[in-house]
């Protein structure tokens, strides 16, 4: 426990030098962190006020069935941590220069996973707590409920629930990486996007919310009642069942029936802790050593002659094609990247697939420029996150040997403008399908399509631009983990700038959105000058983003 204490002592230093470092460029990131995260908790408060009011007070959905929406939105939020966790903890437990470091230290294998698990919980699920919190305020403030009761969810439900999905993830991967030393790692892939895919699909497909939301409506007016009847029997032993469940039952002031849900995520928590620290002991060395052998494997392979070899043929007008040759390689050489990429195009199948199957068809303007812009703001939020995951850390990939590149005849200029096309080409192609897919399954209406299409174009510029340019000035140079990279402060930051400009092409869509369904033949007039104001934003957007970045990289590398 000594050596576990010192490790950990060192590593909360580390990160209070690095926070509070007498810096200019410090001292901006911080105070924007502050300004950026604290707006966002601030909105999400309002937001979940607001949902709540209206679903409660004027939709009179009943308390059951909010709260049964509530467990499909927690479920989401579960699959995202323990997603997010899995991803990461690969770079973190398996790819880190610190692991190899500790694996030569007289500490236990168990101590070095639960250090680096620490490490890469609370690294990759920061920004998802601090907008929990502020949801869970906006909830809890609708029914005047007391502040020991935000004490207690947060400390004693959420971070249980959160803690359970990380352990899962991390646990999972031991277990995967030692069954894909066995059948072999691309095949261990295909089984992993299946089951995923499965347990997302299976869960909605199981609850099944229309036909939840039709049986709680047969019986008007007791919607208030507990309906417990009508979960599905899988469904009772998942943590976000358990989590609305406490809620339910504690907003109802039934204390006694909440408890046994309290119990339920802490007993699992730590059984799932005491079960991962025994894995470990068992199976992180021999896991670690398959990756060792796996990455030994994969540069033998790499030095053998290949279409990506450099010299191989010309078929991209050099310098072009080194660069491009250079940066598909290393792409494909990272596990962690097309394994999140794969990751992310199962969400969107699912997605496209969900839009696709459900039936709304609403008769009142209000309702169907409320599902427009939902699942508009949806595709954005995808959009932002594969910008996010994949174009923000191009720039840091470059790593200390970017002096390279700066004495090729190659102008930095050049190089940035290459990397800005090439991102743009690349996230265009996935945010086009998704827009035109989902919006066409949406509505079959080719107006909306058309106004989709044009609109993502103008959102892919700003958000190639703004992840290049920031990833410049917030670049990481002596960091590897792509991952890391993107969960960064800075990428944080980012992200959430990115979600304050698509809340603003959301609200000038409003108007034309709504006077075309209000329209007693649609027309597409409504769309000229929201169109124009989101184009001039997204230009100025584009401008501002890419001077930061040239300016960046030619401070860090003149």
């Amino acid at each position: 426990m000594r050596e576990l204490l010192i490790v950990l002592n060192t590593r909360a230093q580390s990160f209070l030098k690095r926070a509070f470092e007498p810096r200019w460029q410090v001292l901006v990131q911080n105070l924007a962190s502050l300004l950026i995260f604290g707006g966002f908790a601030v909105a999400m408060f309002f937001l979940a006020r607001t949902v709540t009011d209206y679903l409660l007070t004027q939709a009179h959905i009943g308390l059951f069935l909010f709260h049964r929406m509530l467990s499909m939105l927690l479920y989401v939020f579960f699959v995202t941590v323990h997603i997010g966790n899995m991803i990461v903890s690969f770079g973190t437990l398996y790819r880190s220069q610190e692991v190899t470091f500790l694996m030569s230290l007289p500490i236990s294998h168990a101590k070095i996973f639960l250090i680096k698990f620490v490490d890469n919980f609370f690294y990759s699920s920061t920004t998802l707590t601090i907008l929990g919190l502020a949801m869970l305020l906006g909830y809890g403030s609708f029914f005047h409920l007391p502040w020991h009761f935000y004490f207690v969810v947060m400390f004693f439900v959420m971070l249980p629930f959160m803690l359970i999905a990380g352990i899962l993830a991390t646990t999972a991967l031991m277990v995967l990486i030692k069954i894909g030393g066995r059948i072999g790692f691309r095949w261990l892939l295909v089984l992993l996007v299946g089951v995923y895919g499965g347990l997302v699909y299976g869960y909605f497909r199981l609850t099944n919310p229309m036909m939840l939301v039709d049986e709680v409506t047969k019986l008007w007016p007791d919607v208030n009642e507990y309906l417990g009847y009508l979960d599905p029997p899988l469904v009772k032993v998942l943590p976000n069942h358990w989590v609305a469940n406490f809620l339910y039952w504690t907003i109802q002031g039934e204390y006694s029936r909440a408890l046994p849900y309290l119990s339920l995520l802490l007993l699992t928590m730590l059984g799932l802790i005491a079960l991962a620290g025994l894995i470990a002991r068992k199976m992180y060395y021999q896991s670690w050593l398959a990756v060792v052998n796996l990455q030994a494997g994969r540069k033998r392979e790499n030095e053998r002659q290949g279409f990506l070899q450099l010299g191989t043929g010309q078929w991209i007008a050099s310098p072009f094609e080194t660069l491009f040759r250079r940066d598909l390689s290393l792409f494909l050489r990272e596990p962690s990247q097309w394994l999140h990429l794969l990751l992310m195009f199962l969400l969107l199948a699912v997605f496209l697939v969900s839009i696709g199957t459900m039936n709304l068809r609403f008769m009142h303007p209000t309702m169907q420029t409320n599902a427009f812009l939902v699942v508009f703001l949806f595709n954005g939020f995808l959009i932002a996150s594969i910008a996010l995951r994949f174009v923000f850390p191009l720039i840091s990939l470059e790593g200390e040997t970017f002096w390279s590149v700066r004495v090729s005849p190659v102008s930095l200029r050049r190089v940035y403008w290459y990397k800005v096309a090439v991102s743009l080409v690349a996230v265009l192609a996935v945010a086009e399908l998704l827009a035109v897919g989902s919006v066409y399954l949406f509505s079959r209406d080719w107006g909306l399509v058309a106004l989709a299409a044009v609109v993502t174009l103008f959102v892919v510029a700003t958000l190639t631009s703004t992840n290049i340019g920031a990833g410049g000035y917030f670049a990481l140079y002596k960091e590897k983990n792509p991952i890391r990279i993107a969960s960064s402060q800075g990428a944080s930051l980012t992200f959430l700038g990115s979600m304050l400009y698509l809340t603003f092409v959301a609200i000038m869509l409003v108007a034309p959105v709504y006077g075309y369904f209000d329209a007693s033949a649609p027309s597409r007039r409504w769309f000229g000058l929201p169109l124009v104001l989101i184009a001039g934003i997204s230009v100025v957007l584009f401008i501002a983003f890419t001077h930061v970045g040239l300016r960046a990289i030619a401070r860090d590398y003149t």
